[in-house]
């Protein structure tokens, strides 16, 4: 079992815990499954909304983001973008719970627990993992809707403004509760499964120890929370730093002896690989993503090139290389997600000693699963064996 220092210091191992082979397989397949779902439902929220598919194509590639002021959008295409984003939190949220067993696991000295069976004890703890943040919601939700009454109070004519003015340090007490709970539905997000992952909680178990740490520790939650943040984009630009040199290495080494033809398949599997940032975002984001792309070579991420068929090989050879940039970018965010969810299971594990004085990592006595089978040979030497006859002079 790993010494744990119950402070900071833990937080740093995130970088170490998350670099697996494993755990960086069990982030990109889970991230395949979340953009690949994401993509098809979108996709047919803008076939509903009588969008052209090749303009959404040439816009936005394989993940493509509705704004919120395109009023062309009908409200039943809304409703099926929602499904979207349902499907990849979901999948985010289990693949990292699964993620968080692996890493809990191994804290505890298990360096072989499976893939598999991280990834059964995600479903069959499922409901607790989703409804965990949508239980949170659905308070703010009842709240909203009181407030609604409130407002449809105010329209009575004469005592309306009247009535709503005497309940005024109610609604605002309400609306900071609201802003309370919406804190609290990241950190169930964050941290929930890394709490299901360790302690194998329901959704109110988890719930309360997500409130727990908001309300005990929140200092703590938040400063290890921003490093666990940080080194999470550290490991994953470091990645995307290595993947970027072993991709010039590849194409020097593998282009020797081909002329243009390697360089012509890299040029147009360019025109495939995009990812376009949601236009409603700030400025300084799509500065700051431009910048890094361009720190790493990689103007076609946002600025692919146009489509110059050359041949049919060619085409094939390109369209090949593109997925390859796709598999290559969920290895790297992989990365980072595998280091974010190993370090908020090491924050859960800080956080518990600290406001519970308890080690998570210790095996509790009562846990079942963790007490061996008695074989089926020892059972029949415990079994009492009949009496023999007595025997008679």
């Amino acid at each position: 079992m790993t010494k744990l220092h119950f402070n900071y210091k833990d937080i740093f191992r995130a970088l170490r815990l998350g670099f697996s082979a494993k755990k960086i397989w069990m982030s990109s397949v889970g991230l395949l499954f979340m953009f690949a779902g994401y993509g098809i439902i979108t996709y047919l929220a803008y076939l509903t909304a009588g969008v052209d598919m090749l303009s959404v194509w040439q816009m936005y590639r394989l993940l493509p983001f509705p704004s919120p002021l395109d009023y062309a959008f009908p409200w039943y295409s809304w409703v099926i973008y929602g499904v979207a984003v349902v499907w990849a939190l979901v999948a985010f949220l289990v693949t990292g719970t699964a993620v968080s067993k692996v890493a809990y696991e191994q804290l505890r000295g298990d360096e072989f627990f499976e893939a598999k069976e991280a990834f059964r004890f995600a479903f069959k703890n499922g409901g607790a993992i989703v409804t965990s943040p949508l239980l949170v919601l659905a308070f703010i939700a009842l709240i909203v809707i009181m407030g609604l009454i409130l407002s449809l109070i105010g329209a009575i004519p004469v005592v309306g403004e009247i009535l709503v003015a005497l309940f005024a340090i109610v609604a605002f007490i309400a609306a900071l509760f609201i802003v309370y709970l919406l804190v609290v539905f990241c950190f169930a997000i964050a941290m929930g499964p890394g709490v299901i992952g360790t302690t194998r909680s329901d959704t109110f178990d988890t719930l309360f120890e997500v409130f727990s740490c908001v309300n005990e520790q929140p200092a703590r939650l938040a400063w290890y929370t921003a490093i666990v943040a940080f080194l999470a984009w550290v490991g994953s630009s470091l990645m995307a730093a290595a993947a970027s040199c072993a991709g010039r290495i590849a194409t020097v080494v593998a282009g020797a002896f081909m002329g243009n033809k390697l360089t012509d398949a890299m040029y147009n599997a360019a025109f495939y690989y995009r990812i376009s940032l949601p236009e409603w975002w700030p400025g300084f984001l799509h500065q700051l993503f431009a910048a890094r792309m361009n720190l790493l070579g990689l103007p076609q991420a946002y600025l692919p090139s146009d489509y110059i068929s050359i041949s049919w090989p060619n085409d094939i050879a390109a369209l090949f290389i593109g997925l390859t940039f796709y598999a290559v970018t969920l290895i790297v965010v992989g990365y980072g997600y595998s280091v974010w969810f190993s370090g908020m299971t090491l924050n859960f594990a800080v956080l518990a000693q600290k406001k519970d004085e308890k080690n998570i990592l210790e095996i509790p006595e009562d846990e079942e699963e963790l007490i061996e089978p008695v074989p089926n040979e020892a059972l029949k030497d415990l079994k009492p064996k009949p009496a023999e006859p007595e025997k008679k002079d």
